[in-house]
């Protein structure tokens, strides 16, 4: 029964097309649709609760407190601008003179002497004043060989004023602390070292 035959062979190439159509294969190489790619999801961040708190920088020095006495701009001798606020937390002697005052020129060498032995423990700074004449006053400097000391060239009296002193040849005594006494002069040269001795220890 050759059409039975047929029939049959005709029955098993459908069955054989229809499985091979509902299959699920994966894409091959060389096809157009791409392949579906997993979605990862990131895990949320979370804080690191060892890590320890920012620490202040070692060795960083704490701001100094400039009082309100050494809060002024003046001029040197030399005309370089000089900041009262350097000589906070510095023990410091003021010398102030006159350059037409006999005993300042006699202060002079005792000063210089001083301000060089007592280098790094006490400032020495001198404060030119009563005059008007700035070619005077580096005269004078000159001449008792102070010029290792700075020297503030204080024409209008400004600086003299505001640390309260009257005559050339008063002491001022200022601390680290920026607490001021004045004392007035002349002073002998055991007089000078007493008061710098005592900066020195303070």
């Amino acid at each position: 029964m050759p059409h039975g035959r047929h029939a049959t062979l005709l029955l098993l190439v459908v069955g054989v097309l229809t499985l091979t159509a509902c299959g699920d294969a994966a894409p091959t190489a060389g096809s157009d649709e791409p392949a579906a790619t997993p979605t990862v999801e990131a895990a949320p961040s979370v804080p690191d609760e060892t890590a320890s708190p920012a620490e202040p920088e070692v060795g960083a020095e704490p701001a100094v407190e400039v009082p309100e006495i050494l809060d002024f701009t003046a001029q040197t001798l030399e005309g370089e601008t000089f900041e009262g606020a350097s000589l906070a937390d510095t023990d410091t002697l003021l010398w102030f003179w006159a350059p037409w005052c006999p005993v300042c020129q006699r202060e002079a060498p005792v000063v210089a002497s001083l301000a060089e032995e007592y280098a790094g423990r006490v400032e020495v700074l001198g404060i030119g004043g009563l005059s008007g004449d700035l070619r005077a006053m580096q005269d004078f400097v000159q001449r008792g060989g102070v010029g290792g000391v700075t020297h503030l060239a204080d024409t209008e009296g400004s600086i003299y004023a505001r640390f309260g002193v009257t005559q050339q040849y008063d002491i001022g005594v200022l601390d680290d602390s920026g607490d001021l006494r004045v004392v007035t002069g002349p002073l002998s040269e055991a007089e000078l070292r007493a008061e710098m001795d005592a900066l020195a220890e303070s």
